[in-house]
């Protein structure tokens, strides 16, 4: 009887918002006996396009993140900040 637990992504969903786009990642929290799962939990986080891409340890969620978080988009998160940082903190 061996257990083991592994953390696996196992969804990851590109969202618009406005006019840019937020990375939705969902990892599966596993535990297993002989490779059976036992027991199984999920946490998630999202992935702005602001994100510290050296804190990506998926390969496949940083592919993602590379391709769509162009500098376009970017940009474009960075106009939706300050117009909410104008809306919040008005003149």
């Amino acid at each position: 009887m061996a257990l083991t637990k592994q953390t696996i992504t196992d969804q990851v969903e590109t969202v618009r918002v406005q006019d840019h786009y937020v990375l939705q990642v969902r990892e599966a929290i596993q535990v297993l006996e002989d490779g059976e799962l036992l027991s199984q939990k999920y946490h998630r986080h999202v992935l702005n396009p602001d994100a510290d891409t050296q804190a990506i340890s998926d390969p496949v969620v940083l592919a993602q993140f590379n391709a769509v978080m162009t500098d376009q988009i970017k940009q474009n998160y960075q106009t939706f900040l300050e117009a909410q940082n104008a809306e919040m903190n008005p003149e």
